[in-house]
């Protein structure tokens, strides 16, 4: 992947782990890991963006929705943050 597409995502990462850090409903125990983001060695990514994409769609998001079960705009809100221009 190139070197700009992977510093935008660990950016990303950052933003939305200092925003559950600084949420007193959660805090730094509930950051987003870097497996999450860590593909399995044989995996072939074709398209990082699509890759990306389906992560936060498929185990990012669903698990910021249950943080924020409360606040699901909260969820989408920190989702499309991740997700934008990408």
């Amino acid at each position: 992947m190139e070197e700009a597409f992977l510093l935008r995502i660990k950016e990303r990462l950052q933003d939305l782990n200092d925003e559950i850090a600084s949420d007193t409903s959660l805090g730094s125990q509930f950051c987003i890991g870097h497996s999450y983001v860590t593909p399995a060695f044989d995996t072939e990514i074709r398209d990082p963006r699509k890759w990306f994409r389906q992560v936060v769609h498929t185990e990012i998001g669903p698990l910021l929705d249950e943080y924020w079960f409360d606040d699901i705009h909260k969820a989408e809100r920190a989702r499309e943050r991740l997700l934008e221009g990408m």
